[in-house]
């Protein structure tokens, strides 16, 4: 009937918007999902994303991802801005190098830099985190 078919479409459409997240996930906060996800803001240091699927950030990442939960080395992590802490994609783990902690206060000024969207992959088990580019969007 076209009520039954009404509510299929509807499903389908409730199902595609959960796989968007509008909001900074904040320390403490951790955002799941069964498949693939789109995180529109940042993910402060910790916070987490983890996803069986792969994982889009249009903002920072500043705290832990995981991509391909489910053991999908086909997964991957595309951030405006990728300084992450913690980073796993399948089963390959990688953490940030820890940075040099100064007990003095320092004021730096403050200078605009422009980063480029990156792309956290797998490749020989290894994770590589490249500036996206269309070249790479298709080799993967």
């Amino acid at each position: 009937s076209q009520q039954e078919d009404d509510l299929r479409a509807l499903a389908k459409i409730m199902d595609f918007l959960r796989q968007f997240y509008r909001g900074t996930l904040r320390s403490g906060q951790t955002l799941e999902s069964e498949t693939g996800i789109v995180v529109v803001g940042d993910v402060n240091p910790g916070a987490a994303v983890m996803a069986n699927g792969s994982i889009v950030v249009l903002g920072a990442v500043k705290g832990s991802v995981y991509a391909g939960l489910g053991g999908d080395d086909s997964a991957f992590i595309v951030a405006l801005d990728m300084d992450p802490i913690q980073i796993r994609i399948g089963n390959i783990l990688a953490k940030s190098p820890d940075k040099p902690f100064s007990r003095r206060r320092i004021r730096k000024k403050v200078k605009e830099t422009t980063t480029s969207p990156q792309i956290a992959y797998l490749k020989d088990g290894t994770i590589c985190i490249e500036p996206l580019t269309k070249e790479l969007l298709s080799d993967i």
